[in-house]
């Protein structure tokens, strides 16, 4: 890991004193933050059992979870971004880590073919090698043909549908407010999980440049020792 100070006494003395300024309040950060996620889970875990309490203790238990055959797309990612360290002169890079939640609500635009107007299609049995296929109409109705003998018809259609994601939908289709309340205290833990996870990834990088310039500060006064 790179940095800018000076190799000197007085400036590694500086870095030094800096880094364990960043270190004391990092960790009085990391306490305040870890003690915010354990309210933020209590909250989240009361709701939820007010919810069981009111809908029934089966409504909201792992049965209703996906099974491992079951895709699910996750609504929550986490994005690790590489930011400099703020408050100090040496080029320290930490991972910055932030959660994005998706929109559950997803529009699906589908295309299919209609089985019934297949249904109507036969195989012309005197013609089978050229595969001909012609819908059965009177007369009047009848619809020319292409070059090759077959109608030229166009059964495929689009279908739109939306889907809501939603996992709070998995114990109920009208979810309750102490489900929705839940829902929200546990969003706001993974919020917070995030933020313990960059501070963590930070303090880890400042012990690692503490540690860095702590070795070369011993390694200067062992030369200035020697005769």
């Amino acid at each position: 890991m790179a940095t800018s100070i000076q190799l000197s006494p007085e400036s590694l003395c500086d870095g030094l004193d800096q880094l364990c300024i960043q270190k004391l309040e990092l960790m009085d950060q990391l306490i305040k933050s870890n003690m915010m996620l354990e309210s933020t889970m209590r909250g989240g875990f009361f709701m939820l059992s007010k919810t069981r309490y009111a809908l029934g203790n089966k409504a909201v238990s792992s049965l209703q979870l996906p099974n491992e055959e079951r895709e699910v797309d996750a609504l929550a990612t986490a994005v690790m971004t590489p930011v400099p360290l703020e408050g100090y002169e040496g080029d320290i890079l930490y991972n910055h880590v932030d959660t994005k939640f998706q929109d559950p609500v997803v529009t699906i635009v589908e295309e299919e073919h209609e089985e019934a107007a297949t249904d109507k299609m036969v195989t012309n049995a005197d013609d089978q090698m050229e595969g001909l296929r012609r819908r059965f109409k009177s007369n009047e109705d009848e619809e020319p043909l292409d070059e090759n003998g077959i109608e030229d018809l166009d059964y495929s259609e689009r279908k739109v549908k939306t889907v809501n994601r939603d996992p709070i939908r998995w114990f109920t289709a009208l979810p309750p407010q102490t489900l929705r309340q839940a829902q929200s205290e546990f969003k706001t833990a993974i919020q917070l999980v995030s933020q313990c996870a960059t501070l963590k990834l930070k303090l880890r990088a400042v012990n690692k440049e503490y540690s860095r310039l702590k070795k070369i500060k011993a390694k200067l006064e062992r030369l200035e020792k020697e005769p």
